[in-house]
């Protein structure tokens, strides 16, 4: 009876020896990860809605007016130029602002003839600087490689060429502009980017009105 009772006491001390050379403690951890991507969002925007400190006005010669109107997603504008006369000079209000929250750059403009293609490509335009707005600090003014086209194709590539390497930051505003410059009859015009050479004359575009589309195509900038 008592050698019966030693194995039955050596079998379970081996059960528990079994036990103890094959269980372990264990612990897994967890790393959870979100990852929010950013978006990409570049308008146009209204000048006159914008505060620009200390900038000198849009400006037209006497008599001009124009209309600049946005489309609703801020992704075209429509330009219309009235009263205009041989000689006479008009700025275009051109604005866009990066509400994304990834930097950006234009990669292509497009210019599209809505209304008198005739007098919309006998016009000359001009813009050789872009004036940036942070959301902090100062103006700044940057010169780029002057445009001077004298059709509205001409324009759009002009301004693909000289655009395509400007970065807007976001939350940066961009104003593409013309710096002073002489007319033929040697005066000076400020801020003009559509001018109506002097060559003109008699009766031709006499009493008419275009209108011309710029659309803008802007993509990510990988640093």
């Amino acid at each position: 009876m008592k050698k019966t009772k030693f194995l039955v006491l050596v079998l379970v001390v081996s059960i528990m020896l079994v036990g103890a050379g094959y269980a372990y403690w264990d612990q897994t951890l967890t790393i959870k990860n979100t990852v929010e991507t950013g978006y990409l969002d570049v308008s146009f925007i209204d000048y006159d809605d914008d505060d620009w400190d200390d900038f000198p006005e849009l400006c037209n010669s006497d008599l001009v007016t124009t209309n600049a109107i946005i489309s609703p997603d801020g992704q075209s504008l429509d330009f219309t130029v009235t009263n205009f006369y041989p000689g006479a000079g008009a700025s275009l209000a051109f604005v866009v602002e990066n509400t994304g929250t990834v930097a950006a750059k234009i990669e292509t403009v497009t210019g599209t003839i809505l209304n008198n293609t005739a007098l919309a490509n006998a016009l000359n335009y001009k813009f050789d600087q872009v004036v940036r707005k942070p959301i902090i600090g100062p103006l700044t003014y940057e010169a780029i490689d002057a445009v001077d086209a004298d059709n509205v194709d001409d324009l759009a590539a002009g301004l693909t060429n000289a655009l395509k390497n400007i970065v807007i930051q976001p939350g940066e505003k961009l104003m593409l502009r013309t710096s002073n410059i002489l007319l033929p009859n040697g005066t000076e015009a400020p801020n003009y980017q559509i001018l109506m050479p002097d060559t003109i004359s008699g009766s031709q575009f006499e009493d008419t009105t275009t209108s011309f589309r710029l659309s803008l195509k802007f993509i990510q900038v990988n640093y």
